[in-house]
């Protein structure tokens, strides 16, 4: 007869961490990319991911840290390289005090002290996107899916089923720009 022990719940009531279970995809990030962002000087994928939460919006569309260094043997007074387009980057230079401010506010330390600007074009991929215009819908619209959505029993399930068609119809019928 095997071994077979069932796994206890912890101290705080969670399973045993060697059983296998179902976890948030998000939280493995951290994780995963800990050693290539540390080739770069990020501690933690922190100040990439919520770039935009950091120095703002406006700024973040225009703006991408590519690597923070420190002193040899420090962990603040580190200096962030800023990737900005060239007439950015004159806006970034002046703005530099506030993005330091909002930088260490943001770690609740003094990690950074300086900015260094790498002037270069971002990639499309980190260009903000062109939202394409939508139409309001019509009452047909909105009587063919409530025609559509009729059948759905459970209310949260038709309420997404129905927010769904909206954005198609939305999307579909719109003008593209050329």
């Amino acid at each position: 007869m095997p071994n077979y022990k069932p796994s206890k719940p912890d101290l705080d009531g969670t399973r045993d961490k060697r059983r296998g279970s179902m976890r948030v995809a998000g939280s493995l990030v951290g994780a995963l990319t800990k050693k290539a962002l540390g080739k770069r000087g990020f501690a933690s994928a922190a100040i990439i991911t919520d770039w935009a939460t950091i120095v703002g919006p406006d700024l973040a569309k225009h703006t991408r840290p590519q690597k923070l260094t420190f002193p040899k043997g420090k962990r603040d007074s580190g200096t962030v390289h800023i990737l900005t387009s060239g007439p950015m980057a004159l806006q970034l230079q002046h703005l530099a005090p506030m993005v330091i401010d909002r930088i260490n506010s943001f770690f609740g330390y003094g990690a950074v002290a300086e900015i260094r600007l790498v002037q270069g074009a971002l990639t499309q991929s980190e260009m903000p996107k062109k939202r394409h215009p939508t139409r309001p819908l019509t009452e047909a619209d909105e009587s063919h899916l409530s025609a559509l959505t009729a059948g759905i029993e459970d209310d949260a399930v038709r309420e997404r089923v129905r927010r769904l068609g909206i954005a198609v119809l939305r999307h579909s019928s719109a003008t593209k720009p050329d």
